[in-house]
C-alpha cells in the first residue's frame, strides 16, 4: 500500500489520511490506531487529547488482559 498522506492539502487531510493508512496497515493494531486517530492526530487536537488517549488505551489494555468469559449455562 502506498502512503498516500503525502498529497494531503491542509494539515488536517494528511492527518485524517495518516490515521486511516494506520488503521489499514498489515499487521497494525486498529484498536490502537483508532485511539490516535481519534483522539491525536488532529490538525489542533482538544486541550485534554492526551489525557483521553491515555484514558481510552488503558480501557482496551484492561479489556484485552480480561476479557469478558461467556456465560456457561448450568443444567
Amino acid at each position: 500500500m502506498e502512503f498516500e498522506a503525502e498529497s494531503a492539502d491542509t494539515p488536517d487531510a494528511f492527518l485524517k489520511t495518516l490515521g486511516e493508512n494506520l488503521k489499514a496497515k498489515e499487521g497494525a493494531d486498529v484498536g490502537m490506531a483508532d485511539i490516535l486517530k481519534t483522539h491525536i492526530l488532529k490538525a489542533a487536537p482538544a486541550q485534554n487529547a492526551v489525557t483521553v488517549a491515555k484514558d481510552a488505551i488503558l480501557k482496551l489494555a484492561s479489556e484485552r488482559a480480561n476479557p469478558s468469559q461467556p456465560e456457561v449455562a448450568n443444567g
